[in-house]
């Protein structure tokens, strides 16, 4: 198939015209039943992704969709990214379907009443657009292999992006922490007490670790452990049991191999310098569910002013990590200092 190659660093230095653009129809588009349908920009995007799906015979990561500024006379084109880091280019044929369809996304995406060429960026549940303007020297037609190349998905250079992510956190990893647990156990027996707490009774999680350090790469912290050993979560409180933290330490994983270390890394916040500018590591282990995304962690990569365990606060309302306490005795004594049941977050300020 001459308009499929394998993407390489040659890409880069190709022009449009060293792309072959075969014509395409799109057979995946449905009969409009509601111009007004606020999903209709997503079924759109949805149909061309399954119609260079089924084209290909490939998995396609990301598609760049590229509109005239007339529709009447002018030329569709799409870019696919496919699962086997191959691109594959269509001109997509104008139906009469096809272009009603465009009709109903331009209006939506239309900012102004003039038409514009725009770009816009498919995947899977995502969906945005800019003119092709907004790209200097008329990049997309002009330097169409740096283009290309500028929007290629993660995947497609998932091994360096993951050496970058590793190379910066490396000189920070510190996996022994010190803890006092005579005094965990203390805190820990009062708050159950004064509370009125219910435990959830201890179990044997050696199954739950080893699935940890498979994934993780690095032992389950002995810190936790310990910790783990005088409960398997709290009733209706927010200290979670083993399976719920490894649960949760899985979804923030996934997050952290989806993102690139500069989308991870928020230069623009700050804090005490305790933990990292970070959005997410595989270093920090939640154990506290302060509810709608967000936790409390034991941080094993802490930043220069920080200890190994400390406690820090992230999550999805939280651009960087932030402080909470420097052990886990000083965070439990915290916690009795709380009004009322400790599944009251309103304590928890944000920064």
């Amino acid at each position: 198939m001459r308009n499929k190659i394998a993407f390489s660093d040659h890409v880069e230095q190709m022009k449009w015209e060293d792309f072959h653009f075969d014509i395409m129809t799109i057979n995946t588009l449905p009969q409009i039943e509601d111009p007004e349908d606020i999903d209709n920009s997503f079924t759109f995007c949805d149909a061309l992704l399954d119609a260079f799906k089924v084209a290909t015979n490939k998995e396609v990561l990301k598609l760049l969709f590229i509109s005239p500024d007339d529709i009447s006379n002018s030329k569709f084109y799409g870019i696919a990214y496919l699962e086997s880091k191959e691109v594959f280019t269509a001109e997509i044929e104008s139906t009469p379907l096809f272009k009603e369809w465009f009709t109903i996304i331009d209006e939506r995406t239309r900012k102004k009443e003039t038409n514009a060429a725009k770009v816009y960026f498919f995947g899977v549940n995502s969906f945005s657009s800019q003119p092709i303007s907004n790209f200097k020297d008329n990049q997309v037609f002009e330097k169409s292999g740096l283009f290309i190349s500028d929007h290629i998905p993660n995947a497609f250079i998932a091994e360096k992006l993951a050496k970058e992510k590793a190379d910066f956190i490396a000189p920070y990893i510190q996996l022994e922490a010190k803890s006092n647990f005579q005094k965990v156990v203390q805190h820990f027996v009062q708050l159950v007490h004064t509370k009125g707490l219910v435990i959830i009774p201890p179990k044997n999680n050696d199954a739950i670790y080893e699935e940890f350090e498979a994934e993780a790469g690095y032992p389950f912290p002995n810190i936790i452990k310990e910790f783990l050993t005088l409960h398997n979560g709290v009733q209706n409180s927010a200290i979670m049991g083993a399976e719920k933290i490894l649960q949760e330490w899985k979804d923030w994983y996934r997050i952290y191999n989806d993102w690139t270390q500069e989308e991870l890394l928020d230069t623009y916040s700050t804090n005490e310098g305790k933990t990292l500018l970070m959005y997410t590591t595989p270093y920090w282990i939640p154990f506290f569910d302060l509810q709608n995304g967000n936790f409390l962690a034991f941080d094993f990569a802490p930043n220069t002013k920080g200890s190994a365990g400390q406690i820090i606060r992230f999550g999805a309302d939280q651009e960087i990590g932030y402080i909470q306490a420097d052990r886990l005795d000083l965070f439990l004594e915290s916690l009795m200092d709380v009004d009322g049941d400790i599944q009251d977050y309103e304590w928890f300020s944000s920064e």
